[in-house]
């Protein structure tokens, strides 16, 4: 009876071991990729506890903004003129998902991911090829459709 060379049974281990890796990341990477948004993800920019707003939480629950007596004019702002859609990455046809690169007020444009949050009461819930929907939450109703503008075709 023969007797198998020792570096064989090394060379086949380690042949093993390196497929069995290659496969365990082929089934990670392929379960990564397939997975649906969950949550909304959270933007990075928490820096300890918020405040709260007192005088907001009232008027939610039905206090009046000015004392009784005085009626206060406060201006009205259109909302939608301080978001500013500069660029979408929409993945896949009709699915929603993707980024955004959105221009709040005079800041720069900063890239969101569907989930994110763009201020304490608006979420990015929805890209598709040439827009962005604005919402309080990802199941809420949109609030704020955002469009780009009209691309510039060739000049007859």
């Amino acid at each position: 009876m023969t007797r198998p060379d020792p570096g064989l049974w090394s060379a086949r281990l380690s042949t093993f071991v390196l497929a069995a890796l290659a496969a365990a990341s082929v089934v990670y990477w392929g379960l990564r990729w397939t997975e649906l948004p969950g949550t909304p993800r959270d933007s990075g920019d928490w820096s300890g506890q918020r405040t709260i707003d007192t005088a907001r939480i009232a008027q939610l629950l039905g206090a009046s903004a000015a004392p009784v007596g005085e009626e206060m004019v406060a201006p009205v702002s259109n909302a939608a003129a301080n978001y500013k859609l500069e660029g979408v990455i929409a993945q896949g046809r009709n699915s929603g998902r993707g980024s955004a690169l959105i221009a709040i007020g005079d800041e720069k444009a900063r890239p969101y991911k569907v989930g994110d949050r763009l201020s304490d009461d608006l979420v990015l819930q929805s890209v598709s090829a040439r827009g962005a929907a604005l919402a309080p939450s990802i199941a809420a109703p949109v609030s704020i459709q955002l469009e780009l503008p009209p691309l510039d075709g060739p000049k007859p």
